[in-house]
């Protein structure tokens, strides 16, 4: 493969970099914002290309590592330029590889993505090695796609392209969620003048590390789990109409899971939840 990337934010420049960095042929970038695809080349060694055109000639296999708004544009760009037997790649977590349209025609089109959160454009190349991809599109060379990071040292699945949107979904739930939900419990602690929120990071890390060892059923503990109706009614007493919201959605969710570890009777507790979502 020669590999050319088409656009350089942050994923851009951490995928390039870690493919270089295992000694995989990267040509370079190319970049609406010229200033930006230097920038890359410069990161990575590789060389930066004025146009489409000009990395399209070089390269067969093209990342196109660019946000979900643009990466029509960049789609509608190379459909002019007719291409053929190129091997397409997008790294969106919630489009398909649907999204190139006619280009699936007469090329090999894929979307594999990142299980990552890419927060440094500089630094995040070095976690690369501990993440995981999925991978949907064309039959032709996408074992080819999977072997090239499974080599690597990732985890790549594999799944089917109507299914993307409740992956990414579940993405965002694991990641971006779960972030919402832990800056709502450090605004409530800092209302009753905890300013460091510090002292709740080996609590978030053992939660984490529980469900990862032992699975959500096993990991779940709490006045939920144990039924204790008087402490989660405390709780909503306290909590702003938002915060109770979210927390009997999530409180429901969590009966689910406890009636798979136990035998309780958690009517009334379902019953208080119901009345506050």
């Amino acid at each position: 493969m020669k590999i050319g990337f088409i656009g350089a934010g942050n994923v851009g420049f951490s995928l390039g970099k870690y493919l270089v960095s295992n000694n995989i042929d990267i040509k370079g970038y190319y970049s609406i914002n010229r200033e930006d695809a230097l920038k890359a080349s410069q990161f990575t060694d590789t060389e930066c290309y004025s146009t489409i055109e000009d990395i399209v000639y070089v390269c067969d296999t093209l990342f196109l590592t660019v946000n979900d708004d643009a990466l029509n544009q960049v789609i509608d760009e190379l459909i002019k330029l007719k291409l053929n037997n190129k091997i397409l790649i997008h790294t969106s977590g919630a489009k398909s590889s649907s999204i190139f349209r006619e280009l699936n025609d007469n090329n090999y089109c894929y979307s594999l993505h990142p299980i990552y959160a890419f927060n440094d454009k500089y630094e995040s190349y070095k976690g690369l090695n501990l993440a995981s991809f999925t991978l949907e599109g064309n039959d032709i060379h996408i074992d080819d796609i999977r072997k090239l990071f499974l080599r690597l040292g990732n985890k790549v699945a594999v799944i089917d392209k109507n299914n993307k949107a409740k992956y990414h979904a579940s993405c965002v739930m694991i990641s971006n969620l779960v972030t919402g939900l832990i800056d709502m419990a450090f605004e409530n602690i800092n209302d009753i003048g905890i300013d460091d929120p510090s002292i709740f990071y080996p609590l978030i890390l053992n939660n984490i590390n529980n469900i990862i060892n032992c699975g959500t059923v096993k990991a779940l503990t709490g006045p939920v789990v144990r039924n204790d109706i008087g402490t989660v009614e405390g709780h909503l007493n306290v909590l702003s109409d938002n915060d109770k919201k979210i927390y009997a959605l999530l409180s429901e969710r969590l009966i689910d899971i406890s009636k798979k570890k136990n035998n309780n009777d958690y009517q009334k507790l379902e019953s208080l939840l119901e009345e506050n979502v």
